[in-house]
């Protein structure tokens, strides 16, 4: 694959392989590249022209080739991986307004947190609840075929807390917990069972190395639930889905955003993660992690998505240093945004992030 849209950045040499040794803590030379995801505004920026649509609507192959574009800038920028998302089709109900960044191509949407689009069991059984053959694979399949020599693939899916919360609505499932928590068992089990359903197809795919589920469980001080609800329906299905990873000689990483200190040792010793994803310097900077857990777990990203937004070039890259110097000793580490590459963050923040990683490991 040409590499020429990004001509600054060093040859792309991918190591899936040396990606996994890392995740598994074992002992490797230099700190490669992760990220969650990267905003198709960030990723039209890099690649200097408009990119084929994301869209199905225009034929298999044209939606084939908007893969490949995506796999390929992935390859150049340095990553070791291509992530590909189960598309689940669970229908609820979104709030909208003007996004706001500068290069949005759209609405900012999101999902009503007050009142969800199941309320009772009525409500439950009347859900056109997705079979397990509606979700789609087919940006996966397209990945499969796209990924260059040296290059592997995750799989992703929105997580169990994330769909329950996002049907039931937060503040009805907090309520529900307490007033009808045989309802919020029927969502959360249904819920993830589809999950589950994705994962396992994700374990027929060859090229696919990692199960990555994408669950929300914090906010600044504390997890969005109590622990032991958390416990009780959540972690479970975590549970099985590491299970299924690990049986399938796979790897089972989690993004969770903001405090889930309480449940960390749930997390390692039960659910048995393998990696931990999403860090906020204000919450627990990733060197703070590192040090408490980095011996249970690998640790992924920490550059903050505030610092990334909102400060300089140098600025990143000084905090880079900082926490790559910091995390990459005793292995176990790679290194990326604490979050995902936005699209109101500056793409030069970016790539001054992405080159001070090259940099650390002597390929710039």
């Amino acid at each position: 694959m040409s590499t020429l849209i990004l001509p600054d950045l060093p040859e792309p040499a991918p190591n899936v392989e040396r990606f996994q040794q890392v995740l598994r803590r074992q002992p490797v030379e230099g700190v490669p590249l992760v990220e969650l995801a990267i905003a198709e505004e960030t990723l039209t920026a890099l690649h200097g022209r408009p990119l084929v649509p994301l869209s199905r609507q225009n034929g298999p192959a044209q939606f084939r080739e908007a893969i490949r574009q995506r796999v390929q800038l992935w390859h150049a920028l340095g990553y070791d991986y291509y992530r590909a998302r189960a598309e689940i089709p669970f229908q609820m109900e979104t709030l909208a307004a003007r996004d706001t960044a500068t290069s949005a191509t759209g609405d900012r949407r999101w999902v009503n947190e007050h009142e969800g689009v199941i309320k009772s069991l009525a409500d439950y059984e009347a859900y056109p609840w997705p079979a397990a053959a509606a979700i789609d694979f087919a940006a996966a399949e397209a990945a499969q075929d796209a990924l260059p020599a040296g290059m592997g693939m995750v799989g992703f899916s929105g997580g169990v807390l994330e769909w329950s919360s996002n049907l039931l609505g937060l503040e009805g499932m907090m309520l529900l917990l307490y007033d009808n928590p045989d309802l919020v068992r029927a969502v959360v089990d249904r819920v993830g069972q589809t999950i589950l359903d994705a994962f396992q197809v994700f374990c027929e795919m060859e090229k696919c190395f990692a199960l990555w589920l994408g669950d929300d469980m914090g906010f600044k001080t504390a997890t969005l639930l109590q622990p032991q609800h958390l416990r009780n329906y959540i972690l479970p299905w975590h549970k099985r889905y590491a299970e299924l990873a690990h049986r399938t000689g796979r790897l089972f990483l989690l993004h969770s955003c903001r405090h889930v200190e309480a449940v960390m040792p749930d997390l390692i010793e039960d659910v048995r993660i393998d990696a931990k994803h999403s860090f906020e310097d204000v919450i627990v900077p990733v060197e703070q992690f590192k040090q408490r857990w980095g011996s249970r777990v690998a640790v992924m990203g920490g550059v903050d998505v505030d610092l990334l937004s909102r400060g300089t070039q140098d600025d990143v890259r000084r905090r880079t240093g900082q926490i790559l110097e910091a995390c990459a000793p005793g292995g176990g580490y790679a290194c990326g945004s604490g979050n995902s590459i936005t699209n109101y963050m500056p793409t030069a923040n970016y790539l001054a992030m992405i080159e001070t990683i090259h940099r650390f490991n002597g390929r710039m």
